[in-house]
């Protein structure tokens, strides 16, 4: 008799529900890391500035702007959520490379492993810009949801970027790891002063 094929099964994290998601996430030797982390936290960031918005959609009249921020929020949530297992196919590109033991295939590797985490910063990016437009008419019921979906964005960014700078620390590229690291570091300052406008914001209507 035919010894039997084994199945090759797929993991999908991003159905699964946060206490198997959390779970596998504490997990020392697991398949998720902290740029799935970051994605999922992006995501929840992206819930609440989304929050916000259909609350605003409720109580202002509906216009072009508010449909498109409505419309691009919800695609962020849904993207940053795909990100989670696309974090996890990038990084096994690095595990292969660690694995053979070939300092040059893991070099190559880096950029693959960290790709998520910077795709997750450029979205944080977008999300503050969507709430800095949103403020001009949201009404005070979201400025909780919003300044805090801000808070988080923020958080998220430097989760990702101090994973995309550490994987990028250790390459013998030393180009490569400058501009990592001061690429991010243009980024924060663009993003804070949107920041501290959006929170000003919400303080005035709190």
């Amino acid at each position: 008799m035919a010894e039997q094929e084994k199945k090759f099964i797929i993991e999908i994290f991003r159905k699964k529900d946060p206490e198997e998601l959390t779970a596998a996430l504490a997990e020392p030797t697991g398949k998720l890391d902290i740029g799935s982390a970051a994605a999922l936290s992006g995501a929840e960031s992206c819930a609440l500035a989304l929050r916000g918005a259909r609350i605003a959609a409720q109580q202002t009249e509906m216009n072009d702007r508010l449909d498109y921020i409505l419309r691009n929020l919800e695609k962020l949530r849904s993207y940053l959520v795909y990100l989670i297992d696309e974090d996890v196919k990038g990084r096994n590109i690095m595990k292969r490379a660690i694995k053979e033991g070939d300092p040059q295939k893991i070099d190559a590797a880096r950029q693959p492993a960290a790709a998520i985490s910077d795709e997750v910063i450029c979205q944080m990016m977008n999300v503050v810009d969507l709430v800095e437009e949103l403020i001009v008419f949201a009404p005070k019921e979201s400025a909780v949801y919003l300044a805090d979906a801000v808070e988080l964005a923020l958080s998220t960014f430097r989760c990702a970027r101090n994973y995309a700078v550490s994987l990028a620390d250790g390459s013998s590229d030393e180009t490569y790891s400058f501009v990592v690291r001061r690429e991010n570091e243009i980024r924060m300052e663009t993003l804070r002063p949107k920041a501290e406008k959006i929170f000003a914001w919400a303080q005035e209507k709190l």
